[in-house]
C-alpha cells in the first residue's frame, strides 16, 4: 500500500493469467502484442493484484488509488474498462476482473510475481521464449517468397485496427469517424468541408460542447467555449452556415453562424417569437429553416407542428397540422430536389408515423405506420425517392416512395443508431455506443433530514432501466439489456441476481410496479401491458397489440389492474380482473388511477391534472403535472412526489397533502433521468442514472 501511494515504477512484473504486466513501462503484453496503460489504470490494476481474490470496495479504491479524492462512479467504471481492454477481458463473461454488485471488484485471474533475475533470463525478452514467434516469422517469409515466385501478387490495404471493428460476413463494416474518450452525439456532415460537426462531453458532470473533426487531416477542434450545454448543430446545404441550439441561463436558445475552417463567426441569435422552438434542418437555401414548435391550433393536447422559418424576415409559417394524442411532428428533412418534406409524427405514447409532404402540391403523399420510435431521417444520397429511418434502439429501415414500401436493413442491431448522413448505397454515417449507458443507484432523498450512512450502487455490464424497490426495500427489480437480449431481473441485498424474463433487445419495458402482496410485477412492454409472476416466472400479456394503452396500476387488493385505453382521442379507464381476465369500463377522461392502502385514491386526467379521491368517492384537484416527457409520480405517507426535467436539469417535487405546500429540490444536473422509486423508509431514492455513453460517430457499410 505504501508503495502504491509513493509510486509503483519499481514494482516487480506480474503474470496475470496469460498476460504480462510491466509496471516499469506500463505495458500489458501477450506475445508480440502490447497495450500501454496510463498511470491511473495501472495503479488500479496494481492494487487489485496486491489484493487478488479479495473483493475491493469502491471506498477502498478511493482511499488507495485516488488518494481520497471524490470521483464519480462513472470515472471508476472508465478506469476498469481501460484495464479490461488491455487484458482482453469481457465484463459479461469475466476471466480477469469480476464486478460484484453492491460490493466492488475482484481480480479472479491467477497472479504470479516475476523476479528480476527470472525476467532477464526466462522472461518474455529471452530468445527461448521467442522461438515460436521466430518460427512463425520464417514460415511467413517462405510463403511470401513462394507466392512471388509463382507470380501471385496480393496487395492488401488494411485500415488501422483502431478504425475498423472485426466483422463477420453478415455484419456491417464499421469505421470510426470520431474516437474521443467520452460521448459524441448528434452528428452533421458536409462533403464540401469533409468535416463532421458533433456535440461532445468528456464526463457526466460537464455540459455538452460543440466540436468538429476534419476527416482529411484527422484534426479535431472545439467550436464553443462557454459553459452552456449544446444540444444540436447542423450544416446548411451549401456548407456556408451552421445552426445550433444550446441551453442558456435564459432558457433554450438557437443561433445561426457563418462557417469555414476558422470556425464560427457572424453569429446571430434566432428570435422565433415562440417558446420551445427546435430547429430540425435547413431548407434548400441558407435562409430557410424547418423547425418544430407547438401548433398554433393546439388545444390542451399540445401537439407540435412543423414550421418553415425565414431567418432574414424572422417569420414562421406553419406547414403541418397534427391533431393527435401524442407529441406531434418532429425530425423533418427536405428531399435533395426540394420537393418533399419527410417528418415523423408521434400519434400517441409509442405510436409513430412517417409522413411525406409534397410541398408543390401541398398535400401528404405518403403515410406509413412505424413499429419503433424513429429518431432520425436521412434521404439517401442523390435520391428524392428513398430515405433511411433510424432509432436510438438500433432500428434501421428504408422507405421507397415510388413503391410505398418499408424494408428493414438486414444486420441492424442495438448499438448502431441515429443515422445522420447517407454516404452511398448501403452506407450511412451513424452513432455507435456501448450498450452499458445506464446504471441503477441510490441517492439520498433531498427532502429527508435523516442521516444516510450508506447508499448502494448496482454496476451491471448492461444498460439498466426502471429500478423499483420491493415493499421491504431489500430487493430491487429492474430491466436490463445488451446488444442481443433484454431482461427483467431481481437483485437482493446479498447480491443474488435472478433473470425473471428474457425479451427482444429492441423492445422497451416501462412502468414496472409490484402488487401489494409482492408476488407479481406489471408494466408495459412496448405498447402492451403484462403481468409477471415472480415465483413461477410466468409472463402474460393482458392488453392487445392494437390497443393504445396507458400506465398500469394495481388495485388496492392486488386482484385487478387499472389502465387507460385511447379511443379516438379520448382516454378511457378500464379495470382488468386477473382472475376472470375480463375488462370493465370505468370512466372516460382519466389516464391513471392509483389506490393506496388507507382507502384514498389518486386520479390523473387527460389534462395531466392530479386529483385526490377520498374513500367516500369525492375528488378535489391537488396539482398540475407536466405534459412533457413521461410522467413519473409516487405517493408515500401524506406526500405526492414527482420528477420533472427542466432544460438539462432534473428536479424532484413534493406536494404535502395536509398543507397543500409544494417544494422542489434539484436531483441531477446535465441530465434527463426522471424515473425514480422511493425506499419504504422515505430516506433514499432508487434511480436509473445515465452514464457516459462512450459513443463514437461511425461510417457503416452494410453488406
Amino acid at each position: 500500500m505504501d508503495e502504491l501511494k509513493s509510486g509503483f515504477t519499481n514494482a516487480p512484473n506480474y503474470k496475470v493469467a496469460d498476460k504480462l504486466v510491466c509496471f516499469q513501462s506500463g505495458d500489458v503484453s501477450f506475445g508480440d502484442d502490447a497495450i500501454k496503460l496510463e498511470p491511473l489504470p495501472l495503479a488500479f490494476l496494481y492494487y487489485l493484484i496486491q489484493h487478488a481474490g479479495e473483493v475491493v470496495s469502491r471506498q477502498t479504491l478511493l482511499e488507495n488509488v485516488w488518494g481520497n479524492r471524490q470521483v464519480s462512479d462513472d470515472a471508476i467504471r472508465r478506469v476498469v474498462k481501460k484495464i479490461r481492454v488491455a487484458l482482453g477481458d469481457d465484463a459479461k463473461e469475466p476471466k480477469y476482473i469480476k464486478t460484484i454488485p453492491m460490493k466492488g471488484y475482484v481480480l479472479i485471474a491467477p497472479v504470479q510475481a516475476l523476479d528480476q533475475a527470472r525476467q532477464s533470463s526466462v522472461g518474455i525478452f529471452s530468445f527461448a521464449a521467442q522461438q515460436p514467434q521466430w518460427r512463425h516469422f520464417l514460415l511467413a517469409q517462405l510463403v511470401v517468397f513462394i507466392l512471388i515466385f509463382c507470380g501471385v501478387y496480393f496487395y492488401v490495404v488494411a485500415p488501422p485496427a483502431e478504425n475498423v471493428n472485426p466483422i463477420k460476413p453478415s455484419e456491417p463494416r464499421v469505421e470510426r469517424l470520431t474516437h474521443m474518450s467520452g460521448s459524441e452525439i448528434n452528428g452533421s456532415y458536409h462533403p464540401l468541408h469533409n468535416s463532421v460537426l458533433f456535440i461532445y462531453r468528456e464526463n457526466n458532470d460537464s455540459p455538452y460542447a460543440l466540436y468538429r473533426k476534419n476527416l482529411d487531416t484527422g484534426l479535431v477542434h472545439r467550436l464553443s467555449f462557454d459553459k452552456d450545454s449544446y444540444s444540436k448543430a447542423f450544416f446548411s446545404n451549401d456548407g456556408a452556415y451552421v445552426t445550433y441550439t444550446k441551453d442558456t441561463p435564459a432558457g433554450i436558445k438557437s443561433f445561426v453562424a457563418r462557417y469555414d475552417e476558422r470556425g464560427l463567426y457572424d453569429i446571430k441569435a434566432l428570435d422565433f417569437e415562440l417558446a420551445n422552438v427546435f430547429p430540425l434542418s435547413f431548407g434548400q437555401d441558407s435562409d430557410t429553416l424547418y423547425v418544430s414548435a407547438l401548433s398554433s391550433g393546439s388545444n390542451s393536447l399540445r401537439q407540435n407542428a412543423i414550421y418553415r422559418y425565414s431567418i432574414s424576415q424572422n417569420q414562421l409559417q406553419q406547414i403541418t397540422f397534427p391533431f393527435v394524442k401524442g407529441y406531434g411532428d418532429y425530425a423533418a428533412q427536405l428531399s435533395p430536389d426540394g420537393r418533399y418534406l419527410a417528418f415523423i409524427r408521434n400519434m400517441s405514447e409509442r405510436r409513430y408515423h412517417l409522413l411525406i409532404h409534397d410541398l408543390e402540391q401541398q398535400n401528404i403523399v405518403s403515410e406509413v405506420n412505424l413499429s419503433f420510435f424513429a429518431s432520425n431521417l436521412v434521404w439517401l444520397k442523390n435520391s428524392s425517392q428513398r430515405l433511411a429511418i433510424s432509432s436510438f434502439k438500433g432500428d434501421v429501415y428504408y422507405y421507397d416512395t415510388n413503391h410505398e414500401q418499408l424494408t428493414e436493413q438486414p444486420g441492424s442491431t442495438p448499438g448502431l443508431n441515429d443515422a445522420f448522413y447517407s454516404c452511398g448505397d448501403n452506407c450511412l454515417f451513424m452513432r455507435q455506443h456501448q450498450m452499458n449507458y445506464k446504471d441503477s443507484l441510490e441517492v439520498k432523498n433531498p427532502f429527508s433530514d435523516a442521516k444516510v450512512t450508506s447508499l448502494s450502487y448496482f454496476p451491471d455490464p448492461n444498460a439498466d432501466f426502471n429500478p423499483i424497490y420491493d415493499h421491504s426495500g431489500e430487493t430491487i427489480y429492474f430491466t436490463s439489456k445488451n446488444s442481443k437480449q433484454a431482461y427483467i431481473k431481481s437483485l437482493d441485498i446479498h447480491g443474488k441476481e435472478q433473470i425473471l424474463h428474457t425479451f427482444n433487445a429492441r423492445h422497451i419495458v416501462t412502468r414496472l410496479s409490484l402488487n401489494p402482496a409482492g408476488t407479481k410485477l406489471t408494466g408495459k412492454i412496448e405498447e402492451r401491458i403484462f403481468v409477471l409472476d415472480i415465483a413461477s416466472k410466468k409472463f402474460t400479456r393482458i392488453s392487445l397489440a392494437e390497443e393504445q394503452v396507458g400506465i398500469p396500476h394495481w388495485s388496492r387488493n392486488g386482484e385487478s389492474i387499472y389502465y387507460a385505453r385511447l379511443e379516438g382521442v379520448e382516454d378511457v379507464l378500464y379495470r382488468y380482473d386477473l382472475l376472470t381476465a375480463q375488462k370493465e369500463r370505468i370512466e372516460s377522461g382519466v389516464t391513471e388511477r392509483k389506490e393506496v392502502a388507507n382507502g384514498v385514491s389518486f386520479v390523473a386526467d387527460s389534462k395531466y391534472q392530479l386529483w385526490l379521491e377520498t374513500s367516500a368517492g369525492n375528488r378535489h384537484r391537488i396539482i398540475q403535472l407536466s405534459h412533457v416527457g413521461p410522467l413519473n409520480w409516487r405517493v408515500q405517507d401524506h406526500y405526492v412526489y414527482w420528477s420533472e426535467a427542466v432544460q438539462l436539469n432534473v428536479y424532484l417535487n413534493r406536494y404535502d397533502i395536509n398543507t397543500g405546500q409544494t417544494q422542489r429540490k434539484l436531483l441531477f444536473e446535465n441530465s434527463w433521468d426522471a424515473e425514480f422509486s422511493l425506499h419504504p423508509s422515505g430516506d433514499k431514492i432508487l434511480v436509473s442514472h445515465s452514464l457516459l455513453a462512450d459513443s463514437d460517430l461511425v461510417k457503416v457499410h452494410w453488406p
